[in-house]
């Protein structure tokens, strides 16, 4: 079923296209053939732990919902029927819940699906990965088929693009939709970082997601590295889309800081009662670990330090855990000094080995807190903090981490480990610091968080959150970038010529002759099959 602004099951009607055409400032409100009426926006994993593409579901509903104000205006005034405004559909994995801007959103509706899961181990993956394909491929392509409104694009995430490529192309193809990719990575550098760089999946995804590189009508990346390495080595051209946090994603007020606290006062008592010992026992009730029960700021709090991971072997949380740790060693006696929490969020299948070696460390003044945390209340939490950590290592070296843009939006300096692109997103000493060890991240810590609880703070933190000032939001971004992309003629159906209909018809009767006569009629399979590619 769907969920969100609407509930959907089976089939949803089709949408009436309009037949006359209207320019509004400076985009199509509605045009013909070029007015977009649905759009499908499509990830293979977890839709609430997609932000990107609930932004770019958001963004495209926000026009889906102008557009039908305008409508009716233009109907009511001027008696002129600018046809139906359908809205988006969001596809991807049943999991986590999206934000709230997206789940309340009247235009857009999700479908979902659910996700393969084996018991088996991954040793095996190589008898199972056929089978996990061919279950994904139908549950994507009955979705695409059958249970969303016909759409007029199809935006879709790679990675992962096995098999969501293949059947976004078929349905584009079939429908006369475009197919927009949206690249955040490559599957096989992802795939390579497991299997090795030499393994036979790897040569094979990386031929698979250039075939339908340059099958797709238009393009989206993260970074200007990656539109470079794209022209150069697969000679398409994507538009650069840099991540952006939406305008919820802010500074917390101080009413706003006292009830989040008071929220999580459970999942912070552990770390309530090791950072302040007995004084928990005799708090003021009323108060957290950070606020005073007036909701104003404890002159005694700890410092407060936010990363969020995925808890996957991407991210080497063994950097910061013995940052900290040398940290503890070193300001344990300084009175000066503030107590520091981390706070990680995120769920992943490493949480459970590092919080082990979390809780194997005898730590002072120093102290680590796991939580998983609602959509709602996650902005609100590096609203909050200090100081932002993130560990994310690209395996293309040519993404950037989606937390650093969070915190950037919430006005958080970061400290992050470096690799080859990071600098399109963190600079250096303006808004935030870029390490490549332990003993880097222990001496910026120590730099930073130095008197950063008082009320004047700490003189370098003050000038890093300065400078992550400045950036555009997401909703400014797209609509300069990427909305654009969105406006356009849609290709001619395939079901609507004959002379394609019968070649289709030839097509399938040649390949299932070819495949009966097997292996004499090899060169009838790769006639067919080119065929059907050009189809």
């Amino acid at each position: 079923g769907g969920r969100a602004g609407s509930v959907r099951y089976g089939r949803a009607p089709s949408t009436t296209r309009a037949t006359t055409g209207f320019a509004f400032g400076d985009r199509a409100v509605f045009s013909g053939d070029a007015a977009i009426m649905n759009v499908a926006v499509v990830v293979l994993g977890d839709v609430g732990r997609s932000p990107r593409m609930q932004y770019h579901a958001k963004s495209l509903a926000d026009r889906a919902s102008s557009r039908a104000q305008f409508s009716n205006i233009m109907e009511s005034v001027f008696s002129v029927d600018t046809g139906e405004c359908a809205g988006v559909s969001l596809v991807g994995y049943r999991g986590e819940p999206c934000v709230p801007d997206v789940e309340n959103h009247k235009m857009i509706t999700q479908y979902l699906i659910e996700p393969w899961t084996t018991s088996l181990p991954k040793v095996l993956f190589i008898l199972y990965a056929p089978l996990k394909v061919l279950v994904l491929l139908w549950r994507l392509a009955v979705t695409l088929f059958f249970r969303i409104p016909r759409p007029d694009i199809i935006l879709v995430q790679c990675p992962p693009g096995i098999p969501s490529l293949f059947v976004v192309w078929a349905c584009a193809r079939l429908y006369g939709a475009r197919m927009v990719i949206d690249w955040h990575n490559f599957g096989f550098t992802v795939l390579a970082k497991s299997k090795g760089r030499y393994h036979p999946f790897v040569a094979m995804c990386h031929a698979y997601e250039n075939n339908f590189a340059t099958r797709a009508d238009a393009h989206l990346c993260v970074t200007q590295a990656m539109r470079e390495w794209m022209t150069a080595h697969w000679h398409v051209k994507p538009t650069v889309l840099y991540d952006r946090a939406p305008s919820f994603f802010k500074q917390a007020g101080a009413k706003e800081r006292h009830e989040l606290f008071q929220r999580l006062e459970s999942e912070l008592a552990g770390a309530r009662a090791a950072l302040e010992g007995e004084a928990a026992d005799k708090a003021e009730e009323g108060s957290t670990l950070f606020t005073t029960k007036e909701g104003k700021p404890r002159l005694d709090r700890p410092a407060l330090v936010v990363s969020s991971t995925s808890w996957t072997e991407d991210e080497d949380f063994g950097l910061l855990l013995a940052a900290a740790q040398a940290l503890d060693e070193r300001v344990h006696e300084d009175d000066a000094f503030p107590r520091v929490l981390f706070l990680v969020t995120g769920k992943g299948p490493l949480k459970k080995m590092y919080e082990e070696r979390m809780a194997a460390l005898k730590l002072r003044k120093v102290h680590f807190c796991t939580l998983w945390l609602e959509p709602k209340d996650y902005p609100l939490l590096l609203g909050c903090a200090d100081l932002g950590v993130c560990l994310h290592t690209s395996t293309s070296e040519m993404d950037l981490p989606m937390k650093v843009v969070d915190m950037f939006g919430c006005g958080l300096p970061v400290c992050a480990v470096g690799f080859k692109c990071l600098s399109e997103l963190v600079k250096h000493e303006e808004n935030g610091m870029v390490f490549s060890s332990s003993s880097e991240l222990c001496d910026q810590f120590a730099e930073l968080l130095i008197g950063c609880t008082h009320e004047e703070g700490n003189a370098k933190l003050n000038r890093l959150r300065g400078g992550v000032g400045g950036l555009e939001g997401w909703d400014a971004n797209w609509a300069t970038h990427a909305s654009s992309i969105f406006i356009g003629k849609s290709r001619i159906p395939l079901w609507q010529g004959k002379l394609r209909i019968l070649l289709l018809f030839v097509a399938v009767c040649s390949l299932l002759v070819g495949l009966y006569l097997a292996p004499r009629s090899t060169t009838v399979i790769v006639v067919t099959m080119t065929l059907l590619v050009t189809l």
